[in-house]
């Protein structure tokens, strides 16, 4: 109902550091998987993500083309002929293009309602529509309050999104990240059967994917202040129009679907990508939040390392090192592919 039912449902291994594509290399596969894991239909579709890179662009790009193969990772590069195969686009200012055949989408609803079944089959118990109005640190672990319910345990995992640093405040803690809206705009049917990848022009941040015989489209304005603003922001749809129109001339006909567009919250950090570690101000609360939009592609891998730090004391699966609370204002790789 926060950000993880607001978002695109993009999965996609083209990262520019090392820490995100971890989490991408990890995580997908249990994606791809998912069916024949668990025997849960999560609504994954291999569509691809198709990045449009300009020439200013290119030789960075390719540099971390490289990176994510030397991790493993599937890529693929197009030149603009071979990309205008997956959608039409004007290539004016464009070097080539590269496509991730692993990359895709799912369907966020369908994932959660995966783990909570799958949960409920291991014993765990949910409390929807439950807020929690007080925390209380006690001699030992801690007491929610939630109206007129109280519940003790030993650790907190803030997975609250958007809302993480709220809910930290409740704590006495801080959690260095904030909301930001987003906005998702639903076009009318097309004509083009063609079933189009998440594809990004990385000169303008503009992306689109095929949704059904319709469009998904948008442009994430990730410079805007912190804050919970409401509602969709019209203007701002007409912004992403003309900013994209000229790469994708037939966006000039495009016919919106107000009613399907919707707005949601990114959780963002510092430097866009996520916290996930014990809390500086307390050993028995964990943060995991802050993904600036790929909570739900780095989910799996998150699941993971929270449950390793909790069960074991350390994380050992993957290398979190790059996602620890007290990493802003060090000279560590920000990752350049945030859309």
């Amino acid at each position: 109902m926060g950000s993880t039912g607001k978002s695109a449902a993009g999965v996609r291994v083209q990262f520019t550091t090392p820490a995100n594509i971890q989490l991408s290399m990890y995580s997908l596969p249990i994606y791809r998987e998912f069916a024949d894991r668990y025997g849960y239909d999560i609504g994954y579709r291999d569509i691809g993500y198709l990045l449009l890179v300009p020439d200013d662009r290119w030789d960075e790009h390719m540099e971390s083309v490289a990176l994510q193969q030397s991790l493993g990772a599937p890529v693929e590069v197009l030149d603009p002929i071979e990309a205008q195969d997956y959608v039409s686009f004007d290539s004016d200012g464009l070097k080539g293009a590269t496509y991730g055949p692993w990359d895709g989408i799912i369907d966020p609803h369908m994932a959660t309602n995966a783990w909570v079944a799958m949960g409920k089959t291991l014993g765990v118990e949910y409390q929807f529509k439950s807020p929690v109005t007080e925390i209380e640190r006690l001699t030992k672990g801690w007491m929610i309050h939630s109206g007129d319910n109280t519940f003790h345990c030993e650790h907190i995992v803030n997975a609250t999104g958007a809302w993480s640093e709220s809910v930290g405040k409740l704590a006495g803690l801080e959690v260095p990240v904030g909301p930001k809206r987003i906005q998702i705009f639903l076009s009318a049917p097309i004509t083009d059967s063609r079933t189009y990848p998440l594809t990004i022009d990385l000169a303008t941040g503009v992306y689109l994917r095929s949704e059904g015989d319709r469009v998904l489209f948008g442009l994430d304005d990730l410079d805007q202040d912190f804050g919970f603003s409401e509602g969709m922001d019209w203007d701002w749809m007409e912004h992403v129009l003309l900013t994209g129109v000229d790469r994708f001339p037939w966006w000039s006909d495009l016919g919106i679907d107000r009613k399907g567009s919707w707005w949601g919250y990114y959780a963002v950090s510092p430097d866009n990508s996520p916290v996930i570690g014990i809390n500086p101000g307390d050993s028995k609360w964990v943060d995991a939040c802050g993904f600036s939009g790929h909570g739900i592609m780095h989910a799996p891998a998150t699941g993971l390392a929270v449950s390793e730090l909790i069960a074991d004391g350390h994380i050992h699966t993957l290398k979190m090192n790059g996602f620890r609370h007290d990493r802003f204002g060090e000279d560590l790789a920000v990752e350049g592919n945030i859309f």
